[in-house]
């Protein structure tokens, strides 16, 4: 079923006596999707219990057979079950958040969170806590956030269905487009620099960008920009520089996800491709209905892609692809981000082939040319 935007979730948050959570389920697992997910105490499953990456892509299924007998303790109390919880950045905020905006709606305090986890593990406290600040910000009890590695049972779990997602779900159900706008909003002070731009070049080598993306760096700074990293910062210091920014240049990353949160209506955002396909649909709509800004795409790619060697073409957060620079500029310019775009001048083909052999050399694996439509 498509996910609708408009639609309030709150009525549909269940409390199920005795449930049990089923981290790794009977069943076949295939890509993303394995069975995972929630029983209440008869034995069916609750298919709000769910997680998906869109509404047409599910990472979790139902089980297959019964229930499986939950191992230890019954954890006692009241719980909110939080669906997959990732590590990835993006996929943290655009998925392992949609349910948290349920604590509000549950008419008591729960007394934590449960999570699925992405892996398998033995000691889910490992996996957990390198995503505790992010999870308290967005309204996670301190250090009361779990993760599930074998089947448990709950005294009391709150499941409410997911709210935030890729695709049709980017938009956010309204519940979790208020609790965003009531927690984050208010608990971080804008600080930071009016004109940033979210640069790539200090990721992991993996990681796709930009041939070339240092030059921009040089160029968005004598434009007065800010060259930002965010994972060089803490999730609030980020939060305190998207807010304090009121132009932003950007690739089509995740690190616009987080941005489109603190966006106003009157803020300029630019966001330069750096891969073709329908990627950026999702930007695009987070940002209409977070924040009322609408973006200017700027679609100066040349039709050059590069990626290592025997990797999936589907792939395409690994991509690294050519920019032509002056035309670039120029749309630059006409946008109102930048006043010189003659000095965006064209990046040569041996200044690339360069970089691309020293990042293969960093990473000991060819990067070579890719045939992407």
């Amino acid at each position: 079923m498509p996910f609708d935007p408009m639609k309030p979730l709150a009525p549909e948050i269940r409390i199920i006596e005795n449930a049990i959570i089923v981290p790794f389920g009977e069943g076949r697992a295939s890509g993303i999707q394995r069975p995972a997910g929630v029983f209440d105490a008869d034995g069916r499953f609750v298919e709000d219990s769910q997680c998906f990456r869109n509404s047409t892509l599910p990472t979790t299924v139902t089980p297959t057979g019964p229930a499986p007998e939950p191992e230890g303790e019954t954890i006692p109390g009241l719980w909110l079950y939080g669906g997959m919880l990732y590590q990835h950045f993006g996929h943290f905020l655009l998925e392992s958040t949609g349910r948290l905006w349920a604590r509000a709606h549950v008419g008591e305090r729960p007394e934590g969170e449960l999570f699925l986890l992405k892996q398998r593990v033995t000691w889910p406290e490992r996996f957990v806590r390198p995503m505790r600040p992010m999870l308290t910000l967005f309204g996670a009890r301190r250090k009361r956030a779990t993760g599930v590695a074998t089947p448990v049972r709950v005294e009391r779990l709150a499941v409410a269905p997911q709210g935030f997602g890729t695709g049709d779900m980017v938009a956010g159900s309204p519940e979790f487009r208020a609790f965003t706008k009531r927690r984050l909003r208010r608990r971080v002070t804008a600080e930071g620099a009016e004109k940033i731009y979210i640069s790539r070049t200090r990721l992991f080598s993996k990681r796709g960008r930009y041939f070339g993306e240092a030059q921009m760096e040089r160029l968005f700074e004598t434009e007065g920009y800010r060259i930002f990293h965010p994972q060089e910062h803490s999730i609030e210091e980020q939060i305190a520089q998207y807010k304090a920014a009121r132009m932003i240049v950007s690739s089509d990353s995740s690190a616009l996800h987080l941005a489109a949160f603190f966006a106003e209506d009157g803020d300029r955002v630019g966001i330069v491709l750096r891969r073709p396909g329908n990627t950026i649909d999702d930007f695009l709509t987070q940002f209409r209905y977070f924040g009322g800004a609408e973006p200017d795409v700027i679609d100066a790619l040349n039709g050059r892609y590069y990626q290592f060697e025997g990797a999936k073409l589907s792939q395409m957060s690994e991509i690294y692809s050519e920019l032509d620079f002056p035309a670039l500029g120029q749309a630059l310019a006409e946008r109102g981000f930048i006043r010189r775009p003659q000095h965006w001048s064209p990046i040569s083909a041996s200044d690339i082939d360069t970089e691309r052999h020293d990042l293969a050399t960093r990473l000991g694996q060819e990067i070579v040319a890719a045939e992407i439509q």
